[in-house]
């Protein structure tokens, strides 16, 4: 309480939280990590914040992956041609070889390496020429050639598709939605801050693009460029069968589970006032907790600890382009010793004992029976997930140990036909 001699009513500071209540008064727009002179137009009421508390300060961090560019000759190629290959299919394909220019523009590339430039260049002129970073990305690592980058030591990207056998020698019936694995051997990534928020972060969204409807805090008056790092490391890319999941999808279970989250998302907007959070959809929640638990369990075994690798979740609905990337994230040396592709070598036994430890966590049953529109419990944007099953470091984390749920991942003590993997 704050009193006074003088006869005012003395006040407790828990009202100082009160947002609508203006009670610490309106923002004078001073911004004294701008220099001096930088102040701006504000009337939004203060709002209370320990000077060292967590959610003082969040980077707001754009992450990409640095992709061998396509050869330029190839271009010209296609570009002479795509007349005639924007209309290619699969089933096509041959019979457009039978023709001289597009047999002299493909000369080179199989039918799949083929198709795939194809696809690529299709749905980037149905997205007026932009395609996404996260899908850039997919298409590059999901590449139908068994090796890219091997012929180049300087390339900063080396990637090898495992044959089923490898990875999955039993052909366990439990990973047939498992479509392939992919084995990085060299990986860039590129991390530029770009700026930062106060209260709650503000990241990218299920598409690897920054969410420009949410005003960050900028890093100078005029910014020209972002410090940036660069992070070489390996990864481990898994691709989960679209078909599998578009049928998941349809099922009443998976549906109610959404539901939840969408009441959980509203809920959790009106905790934040001003928030425009949108539910990233069943598929992203699914991967992005079977990447958390993936990841907890390589750790134990690939030499890396836990707060050296990264997670990347592609779950692209609009393009069918679905999986994970589990890679190291660290500026060091440390993170190209080779022990996260041995592993991946592995991954089927690591898939089936994640999937089984996952089943039963050590908060049963109060974690499986969470309901993310809980009024009582502020973890709107979780589901079946806690400490004990799901939530890694943040560091490692895309949306900082958000849109976790184990009940669609595998059946758990309250929820069972919402799983992916039955």
């Amino acid at each position: 309480m704050v009193g006074c001699d003088c006869g005012i009513a003395p006040r407790s500071l828990y009202d100082a939280l009160g947002i609508e209540s203006r009670s610490l008064g309106t923002c004078q727009g001073k911004r004294p990590w701008l220099g001096p002179n930088t102040e701006e137009t504000c009337k939004q009421p203060y709002r209370l914040l320990v000077r060292s508390a967590s959610n003082a300060y969040f980077p707001q961090v754009f992450s990409v992956l640095s992709l061998p560019e396509e050869d330029p000759g190839l271009t010209e190629r296609l570009d002479g041609v795509w007349n005639i290959l924007s209309a290619a299919t699969t089933a096509t394909l041959p019979h457009f070889r039978t023709i001289p220019d597009v047999a002299k523009a493909l000369e080179g590339l199989t039918d799949d390496q083929a198709m795939t430039l194809i696809e690529r260049r299709r749905s980037a002129v149905g997205n007026g020429g932009d395609v996404s970073v996260k899908q850039a990305e997919f298409e590059v690592l999901n590449a139908p050639a068994g090796t890219r980058g091997r012929d180049d030591p300087d390339s900063p990207f080396f990637a090898e598709a495992l044959p089923r056998a490898t990875w999955d020698p039993k052909n366990n019936p439990t990973l047939c939605n498992i479509e392939r694995v992919v084995l990085v051997h060299r990986l860039r990534e590129v991390m530029a801050l770009v700026g930062f928020t106060r209260f709650e972060s503000a990241g990218t969204d299920e598409r690897g693009e920054l969410d420009l409807d949410i005003a960050s805090a900028a890093l100078s008056p005029e910014p020209e460029w972002f410090p940036a790092i660069e992070n070489r490391g390996e990864g481990v890319f898994i691709v989960i069968s679209a078909a599998s999941i578009g049928a998941w999808r349809d099922k009443d279970a998976v549906r109610r589970r959404g539901t939840q989250f969408l009441a959980g998302t509203a809920a959790w907007i009106r905790d934040h006032s001003g928030s425009d959070r949108k539910f990233l959809g069943a598929p992203y929640v699914m991967l992005h907790s079977l990447a958390h638990l993936l990841l907890t369990r390589i750790a134990l075994d690939c030499g890396y600890p836990a707060t050296a690798l990264r997670e990347r979740v592609y779950a692209l609905t609009d393009v069918g382009m679905y999986g994970i990337l589990i890679h190291t994230g660290t500026s060091g040396s440390e993170g190209t010793l080779g022990g996260l592709v041995e592993t991946g070598r592995h991954i089927g036994n690591h898939l089936l004992a994640a999937l089984d430890e996952a089943k039963l966590c050590s908060n049963d049953p109060v974690c499986a029976e969470h309901d993310p529109a809980s009024e009582h419990d502020p973890m709107h944007l979780h589901g079946a997930a806690c400490h004990g099953c799901l939530l890694i470091a943040e560091t490692s984390c895309e949306q900082r140990n958000d849109w976790l749920d184990r009940a669609l991942v595998v059946p758990t003590l309250a929820t069972a036909g919402a799983a992916f993997f039955q």
